[in-house]
């Protein structure tokens, strides 16, 4: 029988009482008289933490996700425990894997599959993959959904949506929230994700980087199989010392892969998850290979939006604009944000988006500012700088909102750039082909 108490809550009330027991828990931890070391304090609060959100999975797990790469926001021990939530999540139990499989394929395993483990390789936050070998020899990795996963997803979602409309504020930032919601509800069926996956894997073209081959004979909604990938996750691959040149080299693929896909592909992928992509040696080359492996959450690039893109990021070159030019009227004309309430005083938004400008454009400079590459390894300052420039755009937008297609754009961007920072590599992110994304 499942141990109930390990369970993937699905009510609201249930979901909601393991946060609670989560604070209370942190809460009487600070009246433990016993004396414990900064390091063991954040490791505690780290197991705790990434605990439930294990347990939610979901939301709260990717929400892990996001938080193990904010290096400068978060102590070391604290984030890597979160990381566990990339791809180390506890799996669900035998008897629902078992049930999954033959609810959605029909039969259970051992008639589908020669082989098939029963011990995941991999679990992130709404399904957990297995290894299995088909009855003709080939390798396969089988990705289940977690049973009940699209009820939490829908419940989360419906209560940070109550939560948003209880704060007038928030009304500025609500086309924003609604791409994210949009994104979340898709990632739930893997029949899209199994059809993006076989239209990367035909397009993408970049000589080292590989993307599965999708078997829909064993897929369904919730079911995804495609071929079994070797390789190392980022932590793996960077626990062996890779050289500089081969940090630097998977950067470049990495940002070739995301200009491809928005430059000349229109989609891409938009969870810069380091548990959605493995690196292994490449044949017959130097460097490292880059396999991606999940494509769950694709943005569409809509017609037109490069253009826009293309002129918000030539207007940030420039610099401030001439006097009685109006940086807003401008985004606004070239269709980067809309001016809801023309009564508003636009001065504070003015000055953010000039600085915000600033902060997008130095790692399009170099770390000389005047060309070449970015070392991402020795920018804290920046990452730092982050924050403080999201944060005062944010309290300013007041009368505009911006255009939605950014939300996963900047989050990918942004994604990478953590990866970046991980890898201690050096990009060089000007691309005169490409033009600037």
């Amino acid at each position: 029988m499942a141990d109930k108490r390990r369970a993937m809550p699905l009510s609201k009330l249930a979901r909601a009482g393991v946060a609670g027991r989560l604070a209370v828990s942190s809460a009487l931890r600070s009246l433990d008289p016993r004396k414990r070391s900064q390091e063991e304090e954040w490791t505690a609060r780290g197991e705790a933490f990434f605990a439930a959100c294990a347990r939610l999975k979901g939301l709260p797990l990717k929400l892990a996700q996001m938080l193990s790469q904010e290096e400068e926001l978060l102590p070391e021990e604290f984030r890597r425990e979160l990381s566990k939530s990339c791809y180390q999540s506890p799996p669900m139990n035998r008897a629902l894997v078992r049930r999954a499989i033959e609810a959605n394929l029909g039969a259970g395993p051992e008639s589908l599959f020669r082989e098939f483990a029963e011990t995941p390789f991999a679990a992130a936050s709404l399904g957990q993959v297995h290894r299995a070998v088909a009855k003709d020899g080939r390798t396969l990795a089988l990705k289940l959904q977690y049973p009940g996963i699209a009820r939490t997803v829908r419940n989360d979602l419906a209560v940070v949506a109550g939560f948003a409309s209880a704060l007038p504020w928030l009304k500025e930032v609500e086309s924003a929230w609604t791409e994210v919601a949009e994104r979340m509800v898709e990632e739930l069926s893997y029949l899209e994700e199994a059809r993006w996956t076989t239209w990367f894997r035909g397009r993408m073209g970049i000589p080292g980087v590989t993307v599965p081959r999708v078997y829909p004979e064993f897929g369904s909604d919730t079911v995804l199989c495609t071929e079994f990938m070797e390789g190392e996750h980022l932590a793996e691959w960077l626990a062996h010392d890779p050289s500089q040149a081969d940090r630097d080299a998977l950067a470049a693929l990495l940002w070739k892969v995301f200009l491809r896909s928005v430059y000349e592909l229109g989609a891409l992928n938009a969870d810069p998850n380091p548990g959605n992509f493995l690196i292994r040696p490449r044949a017959g080359a130097p460097g490292p290979e880059l396999v991606l492996l999940d494509f769950g959450c694709v943005k569409t690039v809509p017609e037109g939006f490069t253009d826009k893109l293309r002129g918000m990021f030539a207007r940030i070159s420039r610099g401030a604009p001439p006097a009685g030019h109006s940086l807003v009227e401008e985004y606004a004309r070239l269709g980067t944000l809309r001016i809801t309430d023309r009564r508003q005083d636009f001065t504070d938004l003015e000055a953010r988006l000039r600085s915000m400008g600033e902060w997008v454009m130095r790692p399009y400079r170099g770390t000389s500012g005047r060309g070449g590459a970015f070392d991402f390894g020795a920018a804290g300052d920046y990452f730092k700088a982050c924050r403080t420039e999201a944060w005062e755009l944010f309290r300013s937008v007041k009368g505009v909102q911006f255009s939605p297609d950014f939300v996963f754009l900047d989050r990918a961007r942004y994604g990478l750039y953590r990866i970046f920072q991980r890898l201690g590599a050096r990009v060089d992110m000007a691309n005169a082909q490409e033009g600037m994304p």
